[in-house]
């Protein structure tokens, strides 16, 4: 079977502030696509979502939808007209209406019993995340980001969440990747008891230095590597260049929430710019 590739190097990832405009969301991708970016991803928790993927598919824009989690809004974003799926972890379900609907999908890996799941479901991309991430409480932090409602749910709820690095060991949870996370989170959530968990950084590599890993891994296995956190245009040649990922996947320096919010364009557009000029830039000394 032929592997369903995203087939760009540049997926810019749009995640809105609450109270955003849908004309400024709307704007700031038409101005994406005009400047030549390939791929947009609005998250799922960003205003107005489904109606600017509505919108953005009738336009034939190459719009996906991020931080999918569940069947539920992997649906959703069907029927909204999604181009392609985007994943904090590695979720079967949203795995399985992708495959269904012939939609593109990049799920989340951060351990090596990610990619083998990965591998064994015959992915055709992946997105590292968090690429960048070198210590217990960066890792923390970035998967606290895309699993807000469940972190919320589950503190309100009386469950203890902290950095593997906080005081104290004892935990009944230890979580090392995105999905393990939110495979916990499925397991727990409706539990009467509370307790503790605690995400700490796995053994190996950090940094780039473990997506360089990955990819190496990864791409025996005709499976593409997508750098998502911590990438912008100051180190993206690099990331792709030195560290081997096959594309890159930059939030907010490509799309600042701030200045969608105001209504800012030529911002949201110089910072669109920096990116693809260093795209092309990557293309150009590919081809010498």
């Amino acid at each position: 079977m032929q592997k369903n590739y995203l087939n760009t190097k540049l997926v810019g990832i749009l995640r809105t502030k609450p109270g955003t405009s849908l004309f400024n969301t709307l704007n700031a991708i038409e101005i994406a696509f005009n400047c030549g970016l390939q791929a947009v991803e609005i998250t799922s928790n960003s205003n107005h979502w489904e109606n600017v993927v509505d919108v953005c598919s009738r336009k034939k824009f190459n719009i996906g939808v991020g931080s999918i989690k569940d069947k539920t809004t992997a649906l959703e974003a069907i029927n909204c007209g999604a181009k392609f799926f985007v994943s904090p972890g590695l979720f079967p379900e949203v795995i399985g209406v992708a495959n269904k609907y012939k939609v593109q999908v990049l799920p989340g890996v951060y351990k090596e019993s990610d990619l083998k799941q990965a591998i064994n479901l015959d992915i055709a991309d992946i997105k590292f995340f968090p690429a960048s991430a070198k210590s217990d409480e960066e890792l923390f932090k970035a998967i606290r980001e895309p699993f807000r409602d469940e972190f919320d749910e589950l503190i309100h709820k009386g469950w203890e969440i902290k950095s593997f690095s906080d005081s104290g060991s004892v935990s009944d949870y230890i979580i090392e990747s995105p999905t393990e996370f939110f495979s916990i989170y499925l397991e727990i959530r409706n539990k009467t008891s509370v307790g503790k968990i605690k995400i700490r950084f796995p053994k190996g590599k950090t940094g780039f230095e473990r997506l360089m890993e990955f990819s190496d891994l990864a791409s025996p296995n005709g499976i593409r590597t997508y750098a998502v956190g911590g990438v912008n245009e100051k180190n993206m040649q690099e990331v792709i260049a030195k560290f081997q990922a096959y594309g890159v996947c930059p939030g907010s320096g490509i799309f600042n929430a701030d200045s969608i919010f105001v209504g800012d364009f030529d911002k949201v557009k110089a910072d669109i710019m920096k990116h693809i000029a260093v795209l092309n830039q990557i293309v150009l000394t590919a081809k010498k």
